[in-house]
């Protein structure tokens, strides 16, 4: 086995996104909400898959990277860098035509229309999910277990010392 080599890999393949990396100068008017288009090679343009931004990255690709450039200072040549976009697509489509994680994909994104504010979280957990009971008992005798312990510390107090 080569260390590449990958051991498990989960993929809810009805539940899939895409995270387009725009270039920072094409994404002025780039909104979450916006609806967009995309092809992928796999099946080409006589499939378009809809969906809408759900949200940009919170910086470049570069900058979460294990070593970031450091070239804030001297001479370099700066590269324009890319700010993932996710773009959540309809289940429907998906159904319809299966993807697969890491296609090449053609993204168009409307942005004509209003979007919503960019600063805004990438995912929005529904209400009764990821929700435990769990904790919710935890301390059940927690008060009266401390009054005991007071308790007991008090009466030692008031019992003279036996050496």
């Amino acid at each position: 086995m080569r260390p590449e080599t990958p051991l498990l890999a989960i993929v809810p393949l009805d539940y899939l996104w895409v995270e387009a990396n725009f270039l920072e100068n094409e994404l002025t008017h780039v909104q979450p909400g916006q609806p967009v288009e995309i092809t992928v090679d796999l099946y080409g343009a006589k499939v378009a898959y809809h969906g809408e931004v759900l949200g940009l990255g919170a910086g470049t690709g570069s900058v979460f990277g294990l070593l970031p450039p450091d070239n804030a200072t001297g001479n370099y040549i700066h590269i324009v860098e890319r700010v993932p976009v996710r773009i959540g697509l309809r289940p429907d489509e998906l159904k319809a035509n299966p993807l697969r994680p890491g296609l090449s994909a053609m993204v168009k994104i409307d942005t004509s229309q209003p979007g919503r504010p960019v600063l805004q979280p990438l995912t929005t957990i529904p209400a009764t999910a990821y929700k435990t009971e769990v904790y919710d008992h935890q301390l059940d005798g927690a008060e009266a277990l401390i009054q005991k312990i007071i308790e007991g510390n008090r009466q030692m107090k008031k019992t003279p010392d036996s050496h």
